[in-house]
C-alpha cells in the first residue's frame, strides 16, 4: 500500500472540515494514511468540530499565518514522503489519492499530479455562485485522460516531499491566492511537469460574484509580480491566461471609452462600444457555449455581465500592484 500524508488547512471552515475528512477517510482506504489538519487559528466552530473527529492530527495556529505557511507547516512534520495536499472545502472522489500517486510515481520527471475539478456546485441554487463554479471549471471538460499544466493544482494534488524542500516549499501570502501560480513556475523551471489527470476528480463549494470579485482584486495584484518573472502565460484552465488578459483589456477600453464619452466627448460613435463588446465576445465565445451547455441561455446572459464584473477585479488589481510599486499605497 502507499503511504502518503495528507495535509488540509483550514481557516474558518465550520460548515465543510467534517464532511471534508470524513470522505477521504471512508472513500480512500486503499492507502496507508495520516490525516494532518492545520488549523489556521481559526474563529468559528472549526476546532471544536475538528475535536470531535478521530484518526486525525490537529494542529492548532496561534495566528492566522495563511495557506501557504499551513501547507508548509504540514510538510515539515509529515511522516511520509508522498504528501497530498487538499482544501477543506472540498469532496474528492473515490480512490482519488492513490490515483494521483500512481501517476506522480509513474516516471521521475513529473513533479506533482493533481486532480480536474467536476462541473457542478455543491452551493445549491445561486446563479451568481454557478458563474463563479463555470470559470473556475472551464477548460478541462475535452481532457481525455491527462493534461499538463504550468499551476500546480494546490487544492488537491500529490508532491514529493524531498522535491518540495528542495524546491523551497511553499510561499505565502498574507492571504489566500498565488502560491499556486508562484510554485508551478519553480516546478517547471526545475524541469519537472505539473500533470492533471481526469481519473481522480473532486466537487466543491463555490462562492459568490462579488466575493470572487474581492479576491481577484487581491489575487491578481500578487500574480503580476509572478507574471513580469516568469514571462509567460498560464495554461486554459488556469484564470491567469493569454485569453483572459485580452478580454480584461476590453473591458478596461469599454470603461475608457464610456468615461471619454459620457464626461468629455459625448459625439463618440456608439460603434466602439459594440466593437469592443464583439471583439470580447469572440474571446469568450467558447466559455459562453460552456456556460450555456451547464446551466442554458439564461447563464449565457448572466455570463456577459459577470464577465465584466470578473474583468473589473483584474483591472484593480493591477492599478494596486502599480500603486504599491509607486509606493503610494502599502
Amino acid at each position: 500500500m502507499e503511504k502518503v500524508s495528507v495535509i488540509i488547512p483550514v481557516f474558518n471552515g465550520e460548515k465543510t472540515i467534517k464532511e471534508c475528512i470524513t470522505n477521504i477517510q471512508k472513500n480512500n482506504k486503499n492507502i496507508l494514511k495520516e490525516i494532518i489538519v492545520i488549523n489556521d487559528n481559526s474563529n468559528d466552530k472549526t476546532k471544536k468540530i475538528l475535536q470531535s473527529l478521530k484518526k486525525i492530527k490537529i494542529i492548532n495556529l496561534k495566528k492566522n499565518k495563511g495557506v501557504g505557511y499551513a501547507r508548509n507547516y504540514g510538510a515539515k512534520i509529515a511522516k511520509y514522503n508522498n504528501l497530498c495536499y487538499v482544501d477543506s472545502d472540498l469532496i474528492i472522489s473515490k480512490n482519488s489519492i492513490s490515483k494521483l500517486l500512481n501517476r506522480l510515481n509513474k516516471n521521475k520527471n513529473i513533479g506533482s499530479v493533481g486532480a480536474i475539478q467536476k462541473t457542478k456546485n455543491l452551493t445549491k441554487h445561486n446563479w451568481s455562485s454557478n458563474f463563479v463554479c463555470l470559470k473556475s471549471c472551464y477548460g478541462f471538460e475535452n481532457i481525455k485522460k491527462e493534461t499538463k499544466f504550468s499551476v500546480i493544482h494546490s487544492e488537491f494534488c500529490v508532491i514529493k516531499k524531498n522535491f518540495l524542500q528542495k524546491i523551497g516549499g511553499w510561499k505565502f501570502y498574507s492571504s489566500a491566492g498565488g502560491e499556486e501560480f508562484e510554485l508551478g513556475d519553480r516546478i517547471t523551471k526545475s524541469k519537472k511537469e505539473i500533470i492533471l489527470i481526469k481519473a481522480a476528480y473532486y466537487t466543491t463549494y463555490y462562492t459568490g460574484l462579488f466575493t470572487r470579485f474581492k479576491k481577484i482584486i487581491d489575487r491578481t495584484e500578487k500574480y503580476i509580480e509572478i507574471l513580469i518573472k516568469k514571462k509567460y502565460f498560464d495554461t486554459t484552465g488556469s484564470f491567469a491566461t493569454k485569453n483572459q488578459s485580452f478580454s480584461a483589456a476590453c473591458t478596461a477600453f469599454l470603461i475608457f471609452f464610456l468615461l471619454i464619452k459620457f464626461i468629455i466627448f459625448n459625439e463618440l460613435p456608439l460603434i466602439i462600444l459594440l466593437l469592443f463588446l464583439f471583439t470580447q465576445t469572440i474571446l469568450e465565445y467558447d466559455f459562453l457555449k460552456y456556460s450555456k451547455k451547464y446551466f442554458g441561455f439564461p447563464m449565457v446572459f448572466y455570463s456577459i455581465y459577470a464577465i465584466q464584473i470578473i474583468n473589473l477585479g483584474i483591472i484593480l488589481g493591477t492599478f494596486v500592484f502599480f500603486l504599491k510599486k509607486l509606493n503610494f499605497i502599502k
